[in-house]
């Protein structure tokens, strides 16, 4: 297997250029359209309309919830009967992940579009916020049957060998969308429902991109008249929790985020929360996506019991992660005007005053958010689920929860420490968690030998490595964690 030679032989730096440079650009790319959907939003509708975006889009990446888990549940279980070579099985999971995924769709569409406005006005939305927040997230739900699709069509095609159209659905969604945007609010000078259009014919165009391949069965994996077993949908469940998990998680925590800023603060904190969210999620993805992207390749000089290539790897993961997040507080927080008048040029004097502190109380995350990302992408490389378990809810719910309950009392300044508080928690759990994986995996290593197994014990481990780069291979950044999760997660 060709894959194999790539992640065994070629030496880490040249593999960490090749492999993790794409998946990082993929992600970048599609939170470089979700800022310029923000920048559009709020250069041409203005800061009400900024704000009732930044409200319902939670409510959104709710409805993707269900549909990630599905999507990496599903895509997992496939890669293992695959390389059980049990066709016949993963192509019955196949079609049974494809109905549950529009079911999913069908369903939270319904709920959405009819209680959409009873959802706003609980989170404390109100006036034109609640109003054009309702009109934007209808819109969505008109789409969603098939924009769930999109959860996992990309890890579909992986698994079918194409890697590439896989990759270009970011980009084809990132180039389609802000061309639409722009046209339908810049030139047109339409209103919000347009902005959710043009994000949704984006997405929707993408899916039916992604599924076409499928389409006459002469892919690897084929439509079957389905079977449905209980014991398959369960593994499905299993495999996607923990993504499940953490999504769920921190849109629950975005929820009671942007309740506390309506309290406090009303539109105009909502519409500085909008910007920190926005301008953070052009940072997390490049450190999520390159270390996410080397899964693969972690994954497979584990099973090859290639300790040192593993270190190795992980020397470069975590040496870029904090780069990158220096190099992100020092923009942010010396550049936190020209940041904030990007997003909200006609933003009032009132919001520059709450958003520019803001921003460079918010450019702290950065310097501590990189260790947490990395070290999750090991724990699920090297299958330690309980660790990523841990990190993921702690960072994405506990931490942030917590934080928000104890700051919130002293007013709208300290809600903008939340985050900061919350990173250096995560942070210190994060190492406590690489000592324990160092000490116990690790510690017995000889640095001066290369690392490399037996010949026996390869052929021994052969169909298992393969197994389990199958799954690594689908967690590339832009399968789980959608970039607004990513972003607003912090």
């Amino acid at each position: 297997m060709e894959s194999n030679k790539l992640f065994a032989e070629t030496p880490p730096f040249k593999l960490f250029i090749r492999a993790a440079l794409p998946g990082a650009i993929a992600m970048l790319a599609s939170m470089l359209y979700d800022t310029a959907d923000g920048i559009l939003v709020g250069r041409y509708l203005g800061q009400e309309s900024f704000g009732a975006v930044t409200i319902a889009v939670p409510l959104v990446i709710l409805c993707f919830a269900i549909a990630d888990l599905i999507g990496v549940g599903a895509s997992a279980v496939i890669a293992v009967e695959h390389g059980k070579k049990n066709h016949q099985t993963a192509n019955n999971i196949f079609t049974i992940a494809f109905i549950m995924l529009i079911t999913t769709g069908v369903i939270s569409g319904i709920f959405f579009f009819f209680f959409a406005p009873n959802v706003l006005a609980l989170m404390g939305a109100q006036g034109k916020i609640a109003e054009q927040g309702t009109i934007y997230l209808r819109v969505w739900t008109l789409f969603l049957p098939v924009m769930c699709i999109s959860y996992a069509v990309d890890n579909f095609l992986k698994i079918c060998g194409k890697i590439r159209r896989s990759t270009s659905i970011a980009f084809i969604s990132a180039i389609l969308g802000t061309v639409l945007e722009y046209y339908f609010l810049g030139v047109l000078g339409l209103s919000v429902e347009y902005a959710a259009l043009g994000y949704c014919i984006s997405i929707t165009f993408s899916s039916l991109y992604g599924v076409w391949p499928f389409i006459g069965n002469k892919q690897i994996l084929k439509f079957v008249k389905p079977h449905f077993n209980w014991t398959h949908i369960r593994e499905i469940f299993v495999n996607g929790f923990p993504i499940f998990m953490q999504n769920i998680s921190s849109r629950i925590y975005s929820l009671l985020m942007n309740a506390a800023l309506l309290t406090l603060g009303g539109d105009i904190a909502i519409a500085s929360y909008g910007v920190l969210l926005y301008s953070g999620g052009l940072i997390q993805p490049l450190i999520y996506g390159q270390a996410d992207a080397m899964q693969p390749a972690v994954g497979y000089n584990w099973g090859a019991k290639k300790k040192n290539r593993v270190l190795a790897i992980e020397k470069y993961i975590f040496s870029t992660g904090i780069i990158i997040g220096i190099f992100a507080f020092c923009v942010s927080f010396f550049f936190s005007e020209f940041l904030v008048k990007l997003y909200l040029p006609d933003g009032t004097q009132e919001l520059l005053n709450i958003a520019i502190p803001a921003m460079r109380i918010h450019a702290f995350i950065f310097i501590f958010s990189w260790i947490t990302m990395c070290t999750e992408s090991l724990a699920i490389a090297l299958k330690q689920t309980k660790i990523s378990n841990l990190l993921s809810i702690f960072m994405a719910l506990i931490f942030p929860i917590s934080s928000l309950l104890i700051l919130k009392p002293f007013g709208l300044d300290a809600l903008w420490y939340v985050s900061v508080v919350s990173n250096i928690l995560s942070a210190l759990l994060s190492v406590g968690c690489l000592i324990h994986i160092y000490r116990k995996y690790f510690t017995s290593v000889d640095k001066d030998d290369v690392g490399a197994a037996s010949d026996a014990s390869q052929e021994e481990d052969a169909e298992l490595t393969d197994a389990a780069l199958a799954t690594s291979e689908l967690s590339s950044p832009e399968d789980h964690l959608d970039p607004e999760s990513i972003s607003r997660a912090q």
